[in-house]
């Protein structure tokens, strides 16, 4: 009986680890979601600048 008990704790670490887990690939999902969305707008901006640049001449 004892033995079936460490399995059970070991089986509810084990999904515990899982969890955890998956909720830090989330986040990092998500920092990912995030960080492509400012360099989104870096690249409009960037864009935007350049085309007043090529309009004033000086590229």
């Amino acid at each position: 009986m004892g033995n079936s008990k460490k399995q059970n704790n070991r089986h509810l670490d084990i999904n515990d680890l899982i969890k955890l887990l998956e909720n830090e690939n989330n986040q990092i999902e998500s920092s990912f979601e995030s960080i492509e969305g400012l360099l989104r707008k870096n690249e409009k901006l960037a864009d935007y600048f350049l085309r007043i640049r090529t309009k004033r001449g000086k590229y």
